[in-house]
């Protein structure tokens, strides 16, 4: 299997570094972005396979940066993460095929296990079709 690449885009740059670690001991291949326009310029120059997104970042929605993204570009898989989603956070998260939509403080191993297990299943999804 070839090595997955995430995008996480998270202005807190504690908890950044920290997701940044853990996956990068997982064996993923990392990189970071901290506002929606840093997001959108590594997103238009490399290829994604998980995109972990914090919805409040400083320049704006990250779910708004999800939506504006072309097909092409949207990476196999998005998880969300917010300290206060709203209803209407889960909504516009449904509408944009976000696999979850995670509360902070974070369980690390929860989320590491809920990328591992969504990956899985839509390669064997892809397999099956």
């Amino acid at each position: 299997m070839s090595t997955r690449r995430i995008l996480i885009v998270e202005d807190d740059t504690v908890l950044c570094k920290h997701l940044a670690r853990l996956f990068l001991r997982e064996g993923y291949v990392v990189t970071t972005a901290a506002t929606q326009a840093a997001a959108r310029e590594q997103l238009a120059h490399a290829g994604f396979d998980v995109l972990l997104l914090d919805i409040k970042l400083p320049d704006g929605d990250g779910l708004a940066l999800l939506g504006e993204l072309p097909p092409q570009q949207r990476p196999a898989l998005a998880v969300a993460m917010s300290a206060c989603s709203t209803a209407e956070h889960e909504l516009d998260a449904q509408r944009l095929n976000v696999c979850r939509l995670l509360r902070k403080p974070l369980d690390l191993m929860q989320l590491l296990e809920t990328v591992k297990r969504e990956l899985r299943h839509r390669v064997i999804g892809a397999l099956n079709h």
